[in-house]
Order: C-alpha cells, then structure tokens, then sequence
C-alpha cells in the first residue's frame, strides 16, 4: 500500500485519492512510462514503413525527394495557418469595429436621454401652473358655451310660450266669468262638463251631439298644434281629419305611434283585417272617437261598445291634457283628483294661456351668470334638472336641452302622480250611470204641449227654475221644454209652456 511521503496517510481508492503532490506524481508515473513507450513505438513502425516504401521503390535513392515532400507539407500547413491567422485577425478587427460603433451610438444615445432628461426636468418646472391655466380656459370655455346653450334654450322657451299663446287666442280659447263661476269656451263654444254630459245631452237643446263632438274636435286641434310647437309627445295619440278621415280620434298608449295608417272607426277598412307578408291577418287597434252622432243615453242604450269607446276617448283626451300641463310645470289642482284631472277646459285655458298671464316679469329658467359656480359644472346642471322652475316650454322632446326622454326627464315624468285613463274611464262611466235615473225624463214640443187630454198628469212649470228642482220632480211627470229649444224654466210668451200641463197617460 502507498503511503504518503509527508503526511503518511495511507491511500484511499474512493475516499482518498490522492493525499498530496508525491501521491500525484506517483499516480502520473505510469502513466508517463507508457506514453514514452508508445512513441518509441510510434517512431520505430514510421521507421519500418519508410523502409518498406523505400524497398518497394527498387532500391535506395537519394533521400532528398522526402525532404522535399516534407518541405511542401510543411509550407502547405504554414499556408493554411497563416490564412486561418488572417481570417481570425479580420474577424477580430470587424468584432472591434462594430464594439467600437457600439460604444459611440451607447455614447450618442446617452447624450440623447440626456438632453431629454434636461428638457423633462426645465418642463416639468411649468406643469402645474401651465395645467391649471388650461383647465380654467376650458371651464371658462365650457361656461360660456352652457350660458349661449340656456339663453338659445330661453329665447326657444319664450317662442313657445308665444306661439301657444298667440295660437290658443286665436282659436277663440277664453275664460268666461259669472260671479265665481267660470266657464271656458273655445271656438265660440263652450267646453263642457264631462260629468254632465247626460243630463246636458237630454235636456238642453242648444248643446247637441253635433255641438259636443265641434267642441271636441276643436279642443283635440289645439291640442296636437300646441303640442307641435313645444316639441312634447303626448301618451295618447291623437288623430286630426284628413284625407278618408272625416273626424278626429285618440288611440290608446298601447296603441299609439305605431307607425300604422289606422282605419277610420265605422270605416269597411276597419272591419277588414290587414295580411301581413307572412299571410297572417293583421289587426288594428281601434281608435276611441271623439265624436257622436247620437245623443249619450240613446248611444248607451242602442251601442254599448260605440258608447264605452266615446268615454274612453273622452278620457284619454282629459288626460293627455293633464299630462301636457304637469310635463311643462302647469298646475291644474291635485293631481290624483279625478275632477281636476277632467277639468279639461280649466287644464286647456291653465296651459296655453293662464299659466303664462302670471310669469310675465319671471327672471330666465336657466342661470346667466359666467362666472364660474363653486361646484363642479355636472352637480350645478343636475342640481338645476331635479328643481327646475316651471315654465311652459322647457322641457320636450325635441330638444336635447331638458329633454324629457333622458335622464333627468324620466325621472321628472316619473314624478307625475295622475290618475291612468283606465281608472278615468271607469270613474267616469260610473258617475254617469249614476246619473242615470234622470235620464228617463222626455221631452215633449211642438203641438203636443196643445193636444188635449183626458187623462194624465201634471207638472208645475216655474219661471224660474233652475235645474236643481229637475231632481224633485217625480219620475212620472214629464217636464215642458220650449218649442225652440230653450232651458227648461225660462219665461217664454209661447202658449203652453208656462202653469200645469194636462198629459196623456200611454
């Protein structure tokens, strides 16, 4: 076993291999040996090749020639080296080249970033001062364009106001006053009552079917053109006479701006379903007229369905009215009363022309100061949209200022608390079957009030009575009406109209 010659460790195959330089050289020993061996090995079989060669050529020769060979090899493999020598220089020379362009374009960038890095820091001094003066230029800039949009929004709140006025006036809308009470004409005919539609039907002769749907179809004219002027979209479509439509009607919200040439009602097209493209029938929703040729107990006795579609018409068009008046800030009494809400000619008289006699010295609906407000500009116009001033013109839907299909305008419509024109219909139609004990009265002219009769009973006319003693009368009695028409109880010099009238019995 080897030892180490200084540290005397003995020698260890796996753990130890080699402890110091004498086991190191002790282990290359062999090693050496056998390399010296295999070239004294090397140049004895080149000896025995070369001699071989040599005998095979026909004997010995001049050694000159291998010389020569060896010569060439030689300078062939000093010319390769020194080509492989040239190309490694010229490699080198192209590395050093391009680490030089690199250097100086590192260099120039260097100078780059730091000119910008000295522009960056001599802007960056100006930032915030430079950033306040542009925001106060664009706010200023915003205010004042906001103050030309409100006062073009004036001038266009003013104009309509005018023209709804300047139009009702022209149609002959007025209010005319007797004491307290107040009555409201149009078109030289007053609009009536629509809880006293039965009884003034039956027993004044001056306002006819003819007059009542006159008053109607001048009321629904001044209302679709006013309507025109303040741009405003009313819940129930309403349609004026045209061509094939002698007379006007009102379609339900459901059925309305439907984009459909709805059939005249009563017309052969109205009863004739549509095709569609698809083969299948098409149905219109029927308009409720505003119109009838008959009188209303006799409408309701011979065509209930023509009779409950007149109600309905009727209460579509005292809503569209009330919804006109609460979209352009008109106030017309509770909105959730149901005689308010059927004041139509009240609500009409408040919308076009009333409301306006009372903001004549009113300062502009929208603020006209430029100065900047001390919120931001979005919380002053959303402030300014929840509370606006009520004004007749301001919001529609045919302008984007106040525009009652946005934001603010939904939740301003939102904000009216009428009643629906079903529930108006219904409490309409029951107030008038209410009534209706006192539709059985007749009324008797001409030559009947001087036939003679046997038997029969009696009724006091009075000079003046009013229609309040028309209650106390007895269903059994007939009450006289003057040959020409008149209200009952009106001093007349005619024959017959005046004491007790004998009547026949049937």
């Amino acid at each position: 076993m080897i030892h180490c010659d200084i540290c005397h460790r003995p020698h260890h195959s796996t753990k130890l291999p080699f402890l110091c330089a004498v086991d190191a050289r002790n282990r290359l020993y062999e090693s050496r040996v056998e390399y010296a061996r295999a070239l004294i090995g090397h140049e004895d079989a080149e000896r025995r090749v070369e001699a071989a060669l040599a005998s095979s050529e026909g004997g010995a020769k001049d050694p000159t020639p291998r010389s020569s060979a060896q010569v060439d090899r030689l300078r062939a493999d000093e010319e390769a080296s020194r080509d492989r020598t040239s190309q490694i220089i010229a490699q080198a020379d192209r590395l050093r080249s391009e680490i030089d362009a690199a250097r100086r374009e590192i260099v120039a960038k260097k100078d780059a970033i730091a000119r910008k890095k000295s522009d960056l820091a001599s802007i960056s001094a100006g930032t915030a001062t430079r950033r306040n003066r542009q925001l106060e230029e664009v706010e200023r800039s915003i205010q004042r364009l906001r103050y030309k949009w409100n006062r073009s929004a004036d001038t266009m709140v003013a104009t309509r106001a005018f023209l709804c006025e300047g139009s009702a006036r022209l149609f002959g809308l007025r209010q005319v006053k007797k004491g307290s009470v107040k009555r409201y004409e149009i078109g030289g005919v007053e609009i009536f009552d629509l809880h006293a539609m039965n009884s003034k039907l039956c027993l004044l002769a001056c306002l006819s079917p003819e007059v009542i749907s006159t008053c109607l179809a001048h009321i629904a004219h001044i209302l679709v053109l006013a309507c025109h002027y303040l741009a405003i979209r009313l819940p129930a479509q309403i349609t004026l006479p045209h061509s094939d439509y002698p007379r006007p009607t009102i379609s339900p919200p459901s059925a309305s701006y439907k984009h459909d040439e709805a059939p005249f009602p009563g017309s052969l097209a109205s009863q004739i379903p549509a095709p569609t493209d698809g083969g299948e029938q098409k149905h219109f929703a029927r308009p409720r007229p505003l119109f009838i040729d008959k009188a209303l107990p006799t409408l309701a006795k011979e065509d209930p369905s023509a009779y409950s579609f007149f109600l309905e018409g009727v209460s579509l068009l005292a809503y569209d009215i009330a919804w006109a008046c609460c979209s352009q800030g008109v106030s017309f009494g509770d909105k959730e009363s149901y005689d308010d809400v059927c004041n139509m000619g009240q609500n009409l008289w408040r919308l076009l022309i009333g409301d306006q006699l009372h903001r004549r010295s009113v300062e502009p609906a929208f603020p006209s100061s430029l100065t900047p407000p001390t919120g931001s500009p979005r919380d002053d116009d959303r402030a300014e949209m929840t509370n606006p001033k009520s004004t007749i013109g301001r919001w529609s839907h045919g302008t984007l200022h106040s525009f009652l299909g946005g934001a603010e305008g939904s939740e301003f419509v939102r904000n009216f608390k009428i009643l629906s024109p079903l529930k108006l219909a219904d409490r309409l139609k029951k107030r008038l079957s209410s009534e209706a004990p006192m539709l059985e009265w007749e009324k008797i002219e001409g030559d009947e009030l001087e036939d003679g009769f046997d038997d029969g009973v009696f009724v006091r006319g009075h000079g003046n009575a009013g229609r309040a003693d028309l209650g106390a009368a007895s269903v059994m009695s007939v009450r006289t009406v003057e040959p020409n028409g008149g209200v009952p109880g009106v001093a007349s010099s005619a024959r017959g109209t005046s004491g007790w009238t004998r009547l026949k019995h049937r």
